[in-house]
């Protein structure tokens, strides 16, 4: 059934429920853990639950009363409750806390009064405008925790035990919380051997122009080759070989990156050009800590037996409680496949229009831009496209699906980066403008 799912998610490369089992089974034990481990565990629950929540509602669907519960959510809900939600009065959403809606932002916390056995974890979930309170009473079920119970004010679902739902204490409203949250969730150190100046937090809005000698110091370089980039003339130039640069492996080279992420919602935008010149080189723009902790946009040509093509993907890899291995999740899209801009690229005439859209990157360029709507990010791309049949040309953008992350992803960065099948091929990229500002709208 999970792998029916997965297959039905042509554009998620590395399965979130497959992961989220796998969170799961690697908390056997959890009941002689401290309760300190035993909330981290309740907590991760309720996270993969709203995480796989998101992605569904994306397609239509969701955790809905009166419904057969699909396979992606029995890895977290009791028996007893998995019934109740499938035969109970049709319509009803709990994960939103109303009888319509979706989840358009959440901010999960333990509960003040846990009872004595198992844990209770609160959401305050965002929908149609308002917030509402959302509690889940977990319990330790064959050596793993799983929710009993979901319920507040008015309705309840599930027999486990918990205290009563509440309204959000203190003196600010739920949505000035999730903003002081996010700020303080993202505001990390550069790393050693970065310059003091890339410590400090941006203001808005931030533009660079790069038309200074050198780097300001408010940037650092990972992995700095030196002889891979120089600055000049408003652009940094850049060459990457070796086939391994990106944001996913460790040791990857000349990792351009900020200081602490701005607070709140922003849009992140790079502007260059590209020369695809191997078919193996791409665009990588988002926050980065690590190879094993970032959320990116990148814009990618790859290159099949009918010739290169361009891809639009967001990237997002975090460390999980109680896994070794950090979990990746991505949404991608072929735009030359079945997507925005052409049917196919094999054909004898797509692919003479897939040739001249690649060389247009390295002519008029393209912006790649990262933008971060409360604890959900996606990526959007701009390019020049030819005049071909019907198309009058043009500037044209496209935009991933959304992704959730509730926990630090790193600061801003950006690299140029290639593929391993690249060989002993050089990709270069011009970047001439880097900036980040509050959303319009």
């Amino acid at each position: 059934m999970i792998r029916q799912f997965v297959s039905r998610a042509t554009c998620l490369v590395f399965s979130l429920v497959v992961s989220a089992v796998l969170v799961l089974g690697s908390m056997v034990g959890a009941s002689a853990q401290s309760k300190a481990s035993d909330e981290i565990a309740a907590r991760s629950v309720v996270l993969s639950l709203y995480t796989i929540n998101s992605m569904l509602e994306q397609q239509g669907a969701g955790l809905e009363v009166g419904k057969q519960v699909m396979t992606s959510f029995r890895a977290f809900l009791a028996p007893e409750l998995i019934e109740e939600i499938a035969t109970g009065s049709e319509g009803f959403r709990p994960l939103v806390g109303a009888q319509e809606g979706t989840v358009e932002n959440y901010e999960l916390r333990m509960a003040t009064d846990q009872p004595g056995e198992g844990s209770v974890v609160e959401a305050a979930v965002e929908s149609g405008g308002k917030v509402r309170l959302v509690s889940f009473a977990l319990a330790n079920t064959s050596g793993h925790p799983l929710i009993v119970r979901i319920w507040r004010d008015g309705w309840s679902l599930g027999m486990g035990g918990g205290s009563a739902a509440r309204a959000p204490s203190g003196k600010q409203s739920p949505s000035e919380e999730r903003q002081k949250a996010l700020a303080a969730a993202d505001e990390n150190d550069t790393g050693a051997g970065a310059p003091s100046g890339s410590n400090a937090t941006l203001e808005l809005p931030f533009q660079d122009e790069f038309d200074g000698k050198a780097l300001g110091p408010q940037w650092s370089v990972i992995g700095e080759a030196a002889d891979k980039f120089v600055l000049e003339n408003g652009v940094i130039y850049q060459i990457a070989t070796g086939g391994d640069d990106s944001f996913r492996n460790e040791g990857s080279e000349n990792i351009f990156r900020l200081g602490k992420v701005p607070a709140g919602d922003f849009d992140m935008t790079l502007k260059g050009l590209l020369e695809a010149k191997t078919g193996r080189e791409g665009v990588w723009l988002g926050l980065y800590e690590d190879s094993t902790s970032f959320l990116a946009g990148t814009l990618h040509v790859y290159t099949s037996g009918c010739g290169p093509y361009l891809t639009l993907r967001i990237v997002n890899r975090q460390h999980v409680a109680g896994v070794e291995e950090p979990l990746t999740s991505e949404f991608y899209d072929n735009l030359f496949d079945k997507g925005p801009i052409l049917s196919d690229y094999c054909s004898a005439g797509n692919r003479d229009i897939g040739d001249a859209i690649l060389q247009r990157l390295n002519e008029s360029g393209f912006s790649l831009t990262l933008s971060r709507r409360g604890l959900h990010y996606f990526a959007a791309a701009e390019i020049n496209l030819p005049a071909f049949g019907d198309n009058p040309g043009g500037p044209v953008s496209f935009k991933t699906r959304k992704v959730a992350r509730t926990t630090s992803a790193g600061s801003p960065a950006f690299m140029l980066g290639q593929l391993q099948r690249a060989r002993n091929g050089e990709s270069v990229a011009q970047f001439d403008s880097f900036s980040i500002s509050a959303p319009v709208n």
